[in-house]
């Protein structure tokens, strides 16, 4: 009887296992073209300096969440980006990958500083 509502776990997926071994840092931006950031991604990782930042204090019913991930030496970095329509999501992309560089530009737009490479 109790096996009627134990529902099929998914097991995630070899990507899904290594970004949970990473740490995560999370952004909102303002909410843009969703499809059109995917397929710009895929083109150029430089399209994440053309979002804009959320303001702190905005109300936010339609906003896009970057969550970048990376390793502690931050030798690999990797950004998934959602599209939150009234607290609900819509949209998910799949996972870019971006050099040091563009993860420090993108992070310094938000405050977020990673030490520089040589120390």
């Amino acid at each position: 009887m109790f096996r009627l509502f134990s529902g099929k776990k998914d097991t995630p997926s070899a990507e899904e296992k290594m970004l949970s071994a990473m740490k995560c840092r999370q952004v909102s931006f303002v909410d843009t073209d969703f499809d059109a950031l995917c397929s710009s991604m895929s083109q150029s990782p430089e399209a994440v300096m053309k979002l804009t930042p959320v303001n702190y204090y905005a109300v936010k019913n339609d906003y896009i969440v970057a969550y970048f991930y990376s390793t502690p030496d931050f030798e690999e970095n990797y950004v998934r980006f959602e599209r939150f329509s009234h607290e609900k999501r819509t949209d998910k992309s799949k996972i870019y990958a971006l050099d040091r560089k563009l993860l420090s530009k993108a992070l310094a737009k938000v405050g977020m500083i990673i030490p520089d490479a040589n120390g």
